[in-house]
């Protein structure tokens, strides 16, 4: 299948971005007559895929596709759009549903770039991996880790980056730092935090060495890989989806399923009784209760719906759960009609992340050059002119809601007066649930996610318009608070 990414980001990335786009499955064969590449997969790779791994294998009650997202610059989007790995990853796993591979890249989009996409993209959509294959500096890199581990439950894939021209005063060897990476760093930081680190330049190395072959080629410029490079690259990463002589990680540790007829700790109020496979189904009696408490960040209902079925409140720690403080900001997109010059990267002058402060009200946010030397103001939908800044500075916004930090921005000198960039703040929770439909069905709804990574309680309160059927509640706790 083609996978997209959702919505309007598709527009929105059309709008922001102009390269070629080169894809890995476009093999034109090894270079010089050399073999085929080969990429079996060793005993340990894999340790930090336990949950992939298990999703795998065990697939999701009720289904869904697994969810792969890769960001960052031109070397992201070389690997293509996702087909051959997902092959690759089919032939270990031939059980596997549904593999959704989904990529932002830009040119040059460094690490430090792509940080905004993991925040306003990634992070928001709850991925199952994470693929990183980029460039930039280590404490950069270290920086997206931190947010994505404090904020998903995701694996993540690190890979050291092909051999590229401005690399060959290192050549041949793969740990020296060169001008995109240092290897050596990468490797260290990957097992502080329990990242899944892929060893494709040392892998290429040995191969390239064996069969005598130059940088040149296996390039098809100065730094982008050949598409048959691309598809080793590929390879070098598929091979880490698989089980590994152990784990470096409990997956139970970071997602469990609370089972409505096991769960020990769910409290009931009013006539609840066992339904079809264990569920507690509620009667049409308003004011029913079901609660439970969890420890993480995001929890997920897996019930029924069907004829006769009601709604169910839903409230958070004691508080409905559309009033709760947890908030997301979308994709910063920037306005197609914006001046295209320079024209690299085009239109991409935006800030690539915002932070959210306090006294947070859902609406779409636009920011507005208002001269050429870089200031701006910023108007709420809802709350209205909300300040002016400059791109060169530290920016919060008048009522505290909007945090703009200069570091983020993407060439803001070159902005020009009335270019504008939009995006909006959503909530991240679900004040009621559903149980309507014409036949019944199986569903998963999210019902929160941004939460603080702690302890809370869950309720589910009956509004007595039909009956309400849970199975169970899914639980999501990412490793570093």
């Amino acid at each position: 299948m083609r996978h997209r990414i959702p919505c309007a980001a598709a527009a929105m990335l059309a709008a922001a971005f102009a390269f070629q786009v080169v894809h890995a499955e476009q093999d034109s064969g090894p270079p010089k007559a050399a073999p085929e590449y080969q990429a079996s997969p060793r005993s340990s790779d894999g340790r930090w895929m336990a949950l992939t791994v298990q999703k795998l294998e065990r697939g999701f009650d009720p289904p869904r596709p697994l969810l792969i997202w890769a960001i960052g610059s031109s070397f992201t989007n070389g690997l293509g759009n996702g087909d051959f790995l997902v092959e690759r990853i089919r032939q270990r796993f031939p059980a596997a549903r549904e593999i959704v591979y989904k990529k932002i890249a830009g040119n040059s989009t460094s690490y430090h770039f792509s940080h905004g996409w993991a925040r306003h993209l990634v992070i928001p959509d709850q991925p199952d991996v994470v693929l990183l294959y980029n460039f930039g500096k280590t404490e950069d890199l270290e920086r997206l880790i931190a947010e994505l581990r404090r904020n998903t439950t995701a694996d993540i894939i690190v890979g050291s980056l092909h051999w590229c021209i401005p690399h060959k005063p290192v050549w041949p060897d793969p740990e020296a730092a060169n001008s995109h990476q240092e290897p050596q760093a990468l490797r260290a930081l990957c097992e502080k935090y329990g990242v899944e680190f892929v060893e494709n330049r040392r892998e290429m190395t040995e191969y390239m060495i064996a069969n005598t072959l130059t940088i040149e080629d296996l390039l098809r410029d100065s730094v982008h890989e050949s598409p048959f490079a691309a598809r080793m690259t590929v390879m070098n990463i598929a091979r880490h989806f698989q089980r590994p002589d152990r784990f470096g990680y409990d997956p139970a540790g970071r997602e469990r399923r609370i089972e409505a007829e096991a769960a020990a700790d769910l409290v009931v109020s009013g006539p609840w009784d066992r339904a079809e496979g264990g569920a507690a189904r509620s009667t049409p009696h308003r004011g029913s209760e079901l609660s439970v408490p969890f420890t993480g960040n995001r929890i997920e209902l897996i019930g029924w719906r069907g004829p006769g079925g009601g709604t169910a409140e839903v409230w958070i720690d004691g508080k409905p759960a559309d009033q709760i403080d947890a908030f997301c900001a979308t994709y910063i997109q920037p306005d197609p009609k914006n001046a295209p010059n320079p024209p690299n990267p085009p239109r991409d002058r935006c800030p690539h992340a915002v932070s959210l402060g306090k006294n947070l009200v859902p609406q779409r946010w636009t920011l507005t050059m208002t001269s050429d030397q870089c200031d701006y103001e910023l108007v709420g939908s809802a709350t209205g002119p909300d300040g002016k800044g400059n791109a060169l500075k530290p920016f919060t916004s008048d009522s505290g809601q909007i945090v703009v930090e200069p570091g983020f921005w993407r060439d803001a000198k070159n902005n020009r007066t009335g270019d504008c960039f939009t995006f909006e703040v959503v909530r991240s929770t679900v004040g009621r649930v559903d149980f309507k439909a014409s036949a019944k069905e199986k569903f998963r709804l999210r019902l929160a996610t941004g939460l603080a990574n702690q302890a809370h309680v869950l309720k589910l309160v009956v509004q007595g318009d039909g009956a309400v059927t849970i199975d169970a509640l899914d639980v999501f706790e990412p490793p570093w608070k």
